[in-house]
């Protein structure tokens, strides 16, 4: 394979490297990012890296295998770039990596969206009954009243039973009564 007599050989032998770890890295170590990074930090090294792997800059290269490398960072830059600048995304992800399948977590796929929306509607309440009982219950907590927002709960699992969001919930305000 011919070298690319126009970059250094130990730059394109780390693109190489770096092409060939991809699929062991988090989007946030891709960006060269830490977790609580904020938005801001992210654009200005999601720029960074596309200016210094951009495919565009290396079309010429006789070194084909240099060409694949960057033109692989550049996607998945990009990708994580994508991912991360969306709030519920980034939330989502963060989640996903923290958790106990992170190396089956590392990118962002159609389950992950799937599960996304999922949350949203579990979030809220997937019943008309349990998204209003869930609103009375913020409203309760947000005046103090646990005993009110308890109730609430109670009655919006009647509906949904098998809403996590509304379960866990339900726990801490009974955890903060048996703690008075």
């Amino acid at each position: 394979m011919p070298e690319d007599p126009n970059i250094h050989p130990d730059w394109a032998a780390e693109a190489k490297d770096i092409a060939d770890s991809l699929d062991l890295l988090d989007y946030f170590q891709i960006l060269g990012a830490e977790i609580e990074a904020p938005a801001e930090e992210l654009k200005l090294r999601y720029h960074q890296l596309q200016r210094n792997y951009h495919p565009d800059t290396f079309f010429s290269s006789p070194d084909l295998e240099l060409r694949a490398a960057v033109t692989k960072i550049a996607k998945r830059v990009a990708e994580a770039y994508v991912i991360l600048r969306d709030p519920q995304k980034r939330a989502k992800y963060t989640r996903d990596i923290a958790g106990p399948e992170r190396a089956q977590r590392l990118r962002y796929s159609e389950d992950s969206e799937r599960e996304a929306r999922q949350e949203k509607v579990e979030e809220l309440g997937r019943t008309a009954q349990g998204r209003k009982l869930w609103a009375k219950a913020q409203d309760c907590l947000r005046r103090g009243d646990l005993q009110g927002a308890q109730r609430d709960l109670q009655t919006a699992l009647l509906f949904e039973r098998d809403n996590e969001r509304f379960k866990t919930k339900l726990d801490e305000i009974k955890a903060q009564l048996g703690a008075r």
